[in-house]
């Protein structure tokens, strides 16, 4: 090669890279604001499974650690006090440093632990696939307790306090006394029980495959009244300002008396509503699985107010953190979208399908994938 081509092609080398270095984002690095807040259970800490984070987390987001659970990961975390548990599809409860992702304990399950934990004072509880409802120290994971249902459990669990309510593949809905894990009531419904319940008021609203949504008194158990759908209801109800808010795998979101159950309005979303809905002032969010719609709601009137479709499906309920709901699809990306405009206004592509919700605690998301990969993120510089 003469000098003159030899210096054509260092140039057009030259070019090439520096084009590449242009076209590659920056690389984002965390700016943690810790608050100390924490995550208790699937939907969060407020009082009717309405799926607010305490903490205002701004989107853009940097991942601070990554970390490889050697299975699906479709259970929502819990976090408190500087732990994060989740449960995995490797037959394990895993507990990780929350700031480090370092691993901290793993209880082995005799089958894959999809449901989403529930933290109460210094006890992890939490149902497996191996039909047993454990309950784990929190800071050792050493089984202080465990009951065994007659079939597996995949959903969530909730309390009061006092009890720690939860549903099961052998259609009931349990609530066991939350010291001695001993039954205080069981409740038959039609068929299986994969939703998480939502407690308010002294009052346990359930759904079931069966497409009913139960309201139970949480201390004797007896049914105070029935919603029945067309399809099966596998959403966490939202309930609060005496509304009942869930979906249906009939396409259909609702919205509920709380005392009566009588029905105030329904609006068509998607061909099925797995997705439980997050409830941010006067704005319901949720998605469909089928269609893969995102929508927000006026929750007094049912209104569409904004709409967007991904190719992917929303089977995880957004949570909303601000103005922002952050939400996983089965298309991989993790979205951030505008409450009142349901405008995107950040994305990543996750390399996993997420199927659970996300968790907000202390200044930080974390999210898990179908790949067994559990994200810790927080706001960049």
């Amino acid at each position: 090669m003469n000098g003159a081509l030899a210096r054509a092609a260092a140039l057009a080398l030259a070019l090439a890279f520096l084009s590449g270095c242009a076209n590659q984002a920056p690389r984002l690095e965390p700016a943690r604001q810790k608050t100390g807040s924490a995550w208790l259970s699937f939907r969060g800490n407020t009082p009717g499974s309405t799926g607010v984070a305490v903490d205002t987390l701004a989107p853009p987001l940097a991942e601070m650690w990554n970390y490889d659970a050697g299975g699906a990961v479709r259970s929502s975390p819990a976090v408190k006090d500087g732990i994060v548990v989740f449960g995995s599809a490797d037959n394990a409860v895993h507990a990780l440093n929350a700031d480090t992702g370092e691993k901290l304990w793993r209880h082995e399950s005799g089958d894959d632990v999809i449901a989403s934990p529930i933290i109460v004072g210094e006890y992890v509880f939490i149902g497996s696939f191996d039909k047993k409802f454990y309950k784990l120290e929190l800071r050792t994971g050493k089984v202080a307790g465990s009951f065994e249902a007659r079939a597996p459990i995949k959903g969530g669990a909730a309390t009061d306090g006092v009890k720690v309510f939860f549903g099961a593949h052998d259609n009931r809905i349990y609530a066991l006394d939350i010291e001695t894990l001993l039954p205080a009531w069981i409740v038959e419904t039609e068929d299986w029980v994969e939703a998480a319940p939502a407690v308010v008021d002294g009052v346990v609203y359930c759904g079931s495959d069966d497409g009913t949504m139960y309201s139970i008194s949480a201390e004797t158990g007896d049914i105070l009244w029935r919603h029945v759908t067309k399809q099966s209801v596998y959403s966490t109800p939202a309930v609060a300002f005496g509304r009942v808010y869930f979906g249906s795998w009939d396409g259909n979101m609702f919205s509920l008396d709380a005392r009566t159950g009588n029905s105030l309005w329904k609006t068509k979303i998607d061909e099925q509503v797995s997705a439980s809905a997050a409830l941010s002032g006067d704005i319901l969010v949720t998605g469909g699985m089928f269609d893969g719609t995102l929508v927000g709601l006026d929750r007094l009137s049912g209104k569409i107010l904004w709409s967007f479709k991904v190719m992917g499906g929303f089977d995880a309920g957004p949570v909303v953190s601000g103005d922002v709901a952050y939400v996983g699809s089965t298309d991989q990306r993790l979205y951030a979208v505008n409450v009142k405009t349901g405008e995107i206004v950040w994305k990543k592509l996750m390399k996993g399908m997420m199927r659970g919700s996300v968790a907000i605690a202390d200044g930080v998301l974390y999210v898990g994938t179908q790949r067994g990969r559990v994200a810790a993120m927080t706001t960049a510089r």
